[in-house]
């Protein structure tokens, strides 16, 4: 295993951009071929019409109705992604938030006459069609990329290390005594990495700085340890701005032990501004630029890679 300097790594990253649309954050599922959701939602459509209707005449006759809406709202998985249930955001309300309040049959009694009076009509008037269904479904496909990046990484490292799943590390005598593996101390492997910190004399700053940050990944080769964040990036602004800051950040913390390596990984459209800004620009991302290469010139034992820069550096740790 042969490590190079970590600005090779960086220039790597720097001459292979990030794709526009990357396999692994691709959600293109096709849910309007589900017969039984399909059912489901023409149904709800046609007891949301009937309740409608019925409830300006005779409040007490829509109560069926509405025990029926509700059965199948609490019941059907992906029934979210309906006209009525997409109108709830118009009212700060969603379903996740919905099902853990109490009342919820006064509460969906309310939402309904407010769909009733300010949407049911125009509705009507323009019609419905189950592409709306899939429209909505895929307008929620960036709220299922959360863990898409470590899947990424974790895929990447089982190609070129041959890592299996089987190898994530469960205790702290596993990673003492195995010659590789992984952990993930941001998705239940929290007391591990306190424990693994503990038993290697890790300070791990980063986290003290950062709320109690856990890394995302810790990869393990023969005796060299690599604590990984990853983001996702695709533009500036508000949260996002926040992630880039804090990727950026996690390499200007070391260990004065030469086996720890700190590593940021990210993808994403965004990184290509590093490549693609000009030098010259005084701009934020150029001043990001040279933050992270400072950082890595401060810290020999980190790196900042996006997708290419990490299979090189995987290929190196195969050798």
């Amino acid at each position: 295993m042969v490590i190079r300097k970590n600005m090779e790594y960086w220039r790597i990253s720097l001459e292979n951009p990030e794709p526009v649309a990357d396999d692994y954050y691709i959600f293109d599922k096709i849910i309007v071929n589900d017969k039984n959701l399909i059912r489901k939602v023409e149904r709800l459509r046609e007891l949301i019409i009937a309740y409608c209707v019925i409830y300006e005449r005779n409040e007490k006759a829509s109560i069926d109705i509405l025990n029926e809406i509700y059965k199948i709202i609490v019941s059907i998985d992906k029934i979210q992604y309906t006209e009525f249930i997409a109108f709830w955001k118009a009212l700060d309300m969603s379903l996740s938030v919905f099902k853990k309040l109490p009342n919820q049959e006064f509460i969906l009694a309310e939402l309904l006459k407010m769909y009733c009076s300010r949407r049911r009509k125009l509705y009507d008037e323009l019609g419905y069609s189950n592409i709306t269904v899939q429209a909505l479904y895929d307008s929620s496909a960036s709220r299922k990329k959360g863990s898409a990046g470590i899947i990424k990484l974790l895929d990447l490292a089982g190609r070129i290390l041959n890592l299996k799943e089987k190898e994530h590390l469960r205790k702290i005598e596993e990673i003492e005594i195995q010659d590789r593996g992984y952990f993930l101390p941001d998705r239940g492997d929290e007391a591990l990495f306190k424990s693994f910190c503990e038993r290697f004399g890790i300070d791990y700053q980063f986290g003290k700085e950062h709320q109690g940050k856990e890394p995302d990944i810790v990869l393990k080769i023969n005796d060299h340890f690599f604590i990984i964040e990853a983001k996702h990036i695709k533009e500036s602004g508000g949260a996002q701005d926040k992630q880039i800051v804090e990727i950026i950040e996690f390499i200007r913390y070391s260990e004065d032990l030469n086996f720890i390596y700190y590593v940021s990984f990210m993808d994403g459209v965004y990184f290509n501004n590093f490549i693609w800004t000009p030098p010259e620009n005084n701009t934020k991302v150029n001043r990001q630029k040279r933050d992270i290469e400072k950082y890595l010139k401060e810290n020999p034992n980190n790196f900042f890679v996006n997708t290419a820069g990490f299979k090189e550096l995987l290929k190196d740790l195969s050798s």
